[in-house]
């Protein structure tokens, strides 16, 4: 077979093949053409899935015919090249797509097409033909027509194709080179007017049973005799389970999220709207049952948008809000949380990103993720999704404090405490009492976030909690909520007489407290106690005189850093090597040049 098939030409003349744009930057055309292009291909796409009496096509139509009149009233032509899997104009490709599933290149490459060709004074009536022979494309019998013939049929005046002949394309032809060859490929059986009928008289000369050899001869033979007749190779098994594959996956419908809200902008009918919204509620449930968060925030972002910024009519505003609504459903926080304990493979910043867009209503399923999720990072996450939904909405979130399991209790605790809002804080009170440690300390550190006057008074009770970590979070807490209000309280710690006894930490973290509260009047103490010189217990004296001087560090005043100083001169070793270390500290790093 000749390496280039032939070609039929309907009124394209190879001069005309090549159309020039004079004084036309070729960017510009190229930019009007992948206009164009993205028009007819979701306009194509459009009248393939909606049924034909649905008023909204005839919106997309009419854009198309309009950016067709635009183009050809300056280009004279748009002609562009089909290839398997793209559409090319000039040499540049404007779509591709190697889905053969979906593909419209594809489409029309398989039935021969190779060239389509828009001409100037192209009339609507043209361009719905056109659409309603693509749409018929998907029904067609193959083994009797195909989208070159009905176009033909046709006879469009502005538009015309290039195809290839699919019988040259396809069957090939053998030429024999000798006389050989040729005698060989001689066919000598009879045809079938030459078979005797005396098939009816066996050998003995008696006439046989018709009815009997018919039945002999028209029974179907065994599939066992001859295997090779119905055994695929593996290639071709690999083929079929790709195939099964994609089709059981619904991933390729999410191509079809961008046409149905370009539908419902342009759809006036309460009932085809509607059924453009349950269809997007389908492709919801697909998406976070695969764990596309990315894609399924993209579809509720673009929901939220049309709420806010259409000019809607009382029917589409509520249709939009009930499925707006309608992501916090229990069954599909279900579905997310049922995603997250995967693990592998979740992205949790994109999971964030859609749960952040959820209703107020979603805030009981969450906790009830949140309580069944044993992935650390994740509980996390969910947390801080929770602050940003349940910000006015606390009083949903206090009951979970009551929870028998305590990380859930802790969670909540920590939730209020990022929320901030005062009225939590009697809530958070009766976390201070909780028997687990943990939740005692997320207590501590709620009521810092939170602060004020109540907080304030709390922090001092939790000063003389029975655990240590619970002691140290209160004391840096009070430091930052009370400030110099706090003074009087650390100094008495500091100053007490079971000081020395305390463990290393919570002595350093009563030290950061007075410096976090940042006022010179604790200066004189920690004076004081930097420059005690001791006989007695010196490790005891060395860890009070540390904490002293990182103290005047993180006060960081002027009057703090003349102390330090003078006791970088001080004739003391111990007393020079903690204030030097703490003005290490407390000097800025330096600037890259």
């Amino acid at each position: 077979m000749a390496e280039d098939p032939e070609v039929e030409k309907t009124d394209l003349e190879a001069a005309d093949e090549i159309v020039s744009f004079e004084g036309e930057e070729v960017e510009e055309v190229i930019l009007h053409a992948r206009d164009l292009m993205n028009i007819l291909v979701k306009t194509i796409k459009a009248f393939r899935l909606y049924p034909p009496e649905n008023p909204a096509l005839a919106g997309f139509r009419d854009l198309l015919f309009r950016k067709f009149q635009f183009f050809l009233k300056r280009y004279r032509a748009f002609s562009f090249q089909i290839g398997e899997y793209e559409f090319t104009f000039n040499n540049r490709v404007l779509y591709e797509n190697k889905d053969l599933k979906t593909s419209l290149a594809f489409f029309l490459y398989k039935d021969g097409l190779r060239e389509l060709r828009f001409s100037e004074g192209l009339e609507e009536w043209e361009i719905q033909g056109f659409l309603d022979i693509v749409k018929r494309g998907d029904v067609i019998n193959k083994m009797e027509d195909d989208l070159v013939t009905m176009i033909w049929e046709r006879d469009f005046v502005h538009i015309s194709y290039q195809a290839t002949d699919e019988f040259l394309d396809e069957v090939p032809v053998i030429i024999p080179e000798n006389i050989d060859q040729f005698r060989k490929h001689l066919t000598f059986e009879p045809l079938g007017y030459q078979v005797h009928d005396d098939y009816l008289i066996d050998e003995a000369g008696e006439e046989v049973n018709y009815y009997e050899t018919m039945a002999k001869v028209s029974s179907a033979p065994s599939l066992a005799a001859n295997r090779n007749l119905y055994l695929l190779t593996s290639e071709e098994l690999e083929g079929l389970r790709k195939e099964v594959e994609f089709e059981t996956s619904p991933m390729f419908l999410f191509n079809i999220i961008d046409i149905l809200f370009e539908i419902m902008a342009l759809e006036k009918n309460p009932e085809p709207y509607q059924d453009a919204v349950n269809v997007l509620s389908k492709l919801l449930d697909a998406l976070l049952t695969l764990g596309e968060f990315q894609k399924a925030t993209d579809l509720l972002s673009r929901v939220y948008i049309i709420l806010k910024t259409y000019d809607l009519q009382g029917w589409q505003a509520k249709a939009i809000q009930e499925l707006a609504e309608s992501a916090g459903d229990p069954q599909r926080i279900e579905r997310v949380g049922k995603v997250l304990e995967r693990r592998e493979g979740v992205r949790l910043e994109e999971v964030s990103g859609y749960l952040k867009l959820l209703p107020p209503k979603s805030l009981q399923p969450l906790m009830k993720v949140l309580g069944d999720l044993s992935n650390p990072k994740a509980r996390r996450m969910v947390c801080d999704a929770i602050c940003l939904i349940g910000k006015d909405q606390i009083d949903k979130i206090i009951p979970f404090l009551e929870d028998r399991r305590w990380y859930l209790v802790r969670n909540v605790v920590y939730i209020l405490g990022r929320i901030g809002r005062e009225a939590a804080i009697p809530s958070i009170q009766k976390a201070l009492s909780h028997r687990e440690m943990r939740v005692r300390r997320e207590g501590v550190h709620s009521l810092g976030f939170i602060g004020g006057p109540k907080a304030f008074n709390l922090l001092v009770k939790a000063l003389q909690d029975p655990d240590m970590r619970v002691r140290c979070a209160a004391a840096l807490n009070l430091g930052k909520v009370g400030r110099k209000n706090s003074l009087s309280h650390l100094a008495e710690l500091v100053q007490g007489k079971d000081f020395h006894g305390k463990e290393p930490a919570e002595k350093k973290a009563l030290f950061d407290a007075i410096g976090i509260a940042g006022s010179n009047d604790a200066i004189p103490l920690l004076q004081k106690i930097l420059m005690k010189r001791s006989w007695f217990q010196k490790k005891k004296a060395e860890e009070a005189r540390e904490g002293a001087a990182g103290a005047l560090a993180l006060i960081g005043t002027p009057e703090a850093k003349s102390i330090l100083e003078l006791g970088q001169k001080s004739t003391n070793a111990a007393i020079r090597k903690v204030c030097q270390q703490a003005l290490r500290r407390q000097a800025p790093a330096p600037q890259r040049l």
